[in-house]
């Protein structure tokens, strides 16, 4: 009789996390909205997207808001030829830069760095 006890008591605990899921957990559980801010901090035209939307504002600061998963998509080495592609999932709620990519020998690659 204990075990049957004891797998009740777990099933119980079990139902008690799903009731508990508040509205902003369901949200992102069922693949809801996400928004966020990218900068442009380079002074650079900086052409990218977002979940396929090619942004309208290539040198300034830009909101996004998506229901697509956040996928960025941008150029980075304007140097070569062609595009360099460099591809990040951004997270919901969280802030963003281009900046200039200091690690690397080039001096006007970038990256988009998490600023929040």
């Amino acid at each position: 009789m204990s075990n049957i006890n004891t797998m009740l008591e777990s099933t119980s605990a079990n139902q008690h996390l799903f009731v508990d899921l508040n509205e902003n957990d369901a949200e992102i559980v069922s693949g809801g909205l996400e928004t966020f801010t990218i900068y442009n901090e380079t002074g650079l035209r900086i052409p990218y997207t977002v979940d396929g939307t090619l942004t309208g504002r290539p040198y300034g600061d830009s909101e996004w808001t998506t229901g697509q998963g956040g996928i960025i998509k941008f150029d980075y080495d304007f140097g070569l030829e062609g595009v360099q592609l460099r591809t990040y999932n951004l997270a919901d709620g969280r802030k963003y830069a281009f900046r200039y990519d200091t690690g690397t020998l080039y001096d006007k690659d970038i990256e988009l760095f998490d600023i929040t």
